[in-house]
C-alpha cells in the first residue's frame, strides 16, 4: 500500500483496551504527508457513528471528495492514535480540504497552550 496521505479516510483493525479483540474501524489520517513519507507510522483520528461530548466534527458523505462512508460520523479530534502503516487495510475516502481544516483546527485547539 502506498503511504496514505493527509485526510484519508482508512479502515484501521483497532485493538481493544484488553489487547485480545479487535474491530475494523474508520479513522482520518491527520499527519502531514512528509511525516507520512518518512515513518513507518501514521497519526489518525478516530471516526466513531456516536457523536462524542467533546472534540468532534461532523463526516458525511458530503465531506468527502471520494469514497464513502455507511453512515453519518464524526472524528474524534481527542481520539488521536499512532499507528503503524501496516495496520491500515484499506483506503476508503478523502475528506475535503474545508473538513480537514475545521479538523486540523479542533486538534490545533486540544494542544493550544493554557490560558494563564
Amino acid at each position: 500500500m502506498t503511504d496514505p496521505a493527509q485526510g484519508a479516510v482508512v479502515l484501521v483493525d483497532f485493538s481493544y483496551s484488553n489487547q485480545i479483540q479487535s474491530k475494523m474501524r474508520p479513522a482520518l489520517v491527520v499527519s502531514n504527508s512528509r511525516y507520512n513519507q518518512i515513518s513507518r507510522d501514521v497519526i489518525v483520528a478516530k471516526i466513531t457513528t456516536r457523536k462524542p461530548k467533546l472534540m468532534a466534527a461532523t463526516l458525511t458523505n458530503e465531506d468527502l471528495l471520494e469514497g464513502g462512508l455507511d453512515h453519518p460520523s464524526f472524528v474524534q479530534a481527542d481520539g488521536i492514535y499512532t499507528l503503524e502503516k501496516e495496520l491500515i487495510c484499506d483506503i476508503i475516502g478523502r475528506v475535503r480540504p474545508e473538513k480537514m481544516q475545521e479538523i486540523q483546527g479542533l486538534v490545533h485547539d486540544l494542544v493550544a497552550p493554557d490560558d494563564g
